[in-house]
């Protein structure tokens, strides 16, 4: 297919506001997410197995909600928020490289886009390290550790790493998997290509044991990821054709809300949830108000910040609330405003980190 020049989305280019919007939803939906699913009570998400006495749970709290709605929901839908997170990568990727006339070779590709993540991931794992050897003491198999999560390998394996490497911290080797992906099989590929390996991912969790280790294992690397990846690539090389009007976008949202909770509720079908995921995610770019969308997009901008040290305040806050015995929402206002904080003095720390990693990346 013929490629034209397209617009790049470097640091040097007005930040698009609507990326910026949905950065901040997906940030906020991960924390909340990863916050609420280890309070006393909370319904259990399907993220990584589809476990159906999960979606049973859910039913039947759903048939006598209490007050502590908002949270048991976030609970269990919030962990889509690295859908959004995925879809976006991929849309910035094609955007950035997908029509451009330069060569773009592979190994320097793959080598600057590591490094672009370790330098995010090495700052926020110094400050839980620290974090944790004051609590629990000196970690066991630290170097080891330190080595998985470091390379960004531990999603290859089963093993459970230890309290002092961040939970959330997976997420890294599924981006630099997904960029190698990316650069050797989905580059500057037609949408038919892209469309067989979203196909053969929906497939492979189709065939495994809904609640095994396999499952498990597909979801934490690429192959459970090709399906926003592979729409994130797609909208980008034409979303000039799919525009819609307000009344159009309103619609796809309330559909795309009721799908995710429908498909949640069975194995083959919850394999499509993504999809609609990021059409409500798209909708709702185009939805929110202003008076919304201003403090999304800061949020938005320090997203990588909040993502990388929230671990810390989560660890603290949820000690905390135990010892104090603060009410539900209270631990999360607490735990909210906190991560925030943390984003902001996070941030500049991450700015200087990734300059730093990138002159290496030039070396």
């Amino acid at each position: 297919m013929s490629h034209q020049p397209a617009v790049s989305y470097d640091s040097s280019r007005p930040i698009n506001l609507n990326s910026q919007v949905l950065r901040g939803l997906a940030i906020l939906s991960i924390i909340l997410h990863n916050y609420t699913h280890w309070m006393h009570g909370a319904i259990f998400e399907n993220e990584f197995t589809y476990q159906s006495w999960h979606v049973s749970k859910l039913l039947d709290y759903l048939s006598h909600p209490d007050g502590r709605l908002p949270l048991q929901l976030f609970s269990f839908f919030g962990h889509y928020g690295v859908v959004i997170f995925v879809f976006l990568s991929a849309y910035g990727l094609e955007k950035k490289y997908g029509r451009t006339t330069k060569g773009v070779r592979p190994l320097p590709f793959i080598w600057t886009h590591y490094l672009k993540l370790l330098s995010m991931c090495i700052v926020g794992y110094i400050g839980y390290l620290l974090l944790m050897i004051r609590l629990v003491g000196l970690p066991e198999n630290g170097f080891l550790e330190a080595s998985y999560l470091l390379s960004m390998t531990s999603n290859l394996y089963t093993t459970q790493l230890g309290p002092h490497i961040p939970g959330p911290y997976w997420y890294f080797g599924l981006m630099l998997q997904l960029y190698i992906v990316y650069r050797l099989f989905l580059f500057r590929r037609s949408w038919n290509v892209v469309a067989v390996a979203i196909i053969i991912s929906c497939i492979a969790q189709a065939v495994v044991s809904p609640d095994g280790a396999s499952m498990e294992w597909l979801r934490n690397n690429f192959i459970g990821s090709l399906l926003p990846f592979g729409l994130g690539l797609l909208y980008a090389r034409y979303e000039e054709d799919l525009q819609l009007n307000k009344m159009a976008y309103a619609l796809t949202a309330l559909a795309s809300i009721t799908l995710i909770f429908a498909t949640s509720l069975s194995f083959i079908s919850w394999i499509t949830t993504p999809l609609f995921v990021c059409t409500l995610s798209i909708s709702c770019s185009q939805l929110l108000p202003e008076v919304i969308n201003k403090p999304l997009a800061w949020v938005g901008g320090i997203s990588a910040a909040i993502f990388v040290s929230h671990p810390i305040v989560r660890k603290l806050c949820l000690n905390l609330s135990d010892k104090f015995h603060f009410s539900p929402y209270l631990s999360v206002f607490i735990f909210f405003i906190g991560a925030l904080l943390l984003g902001v003095v996070f941030q500049p720390i991450l700015n200087h980190s990734t300059k730093l990693f990138m002159k290496l990346a030039k070396h």
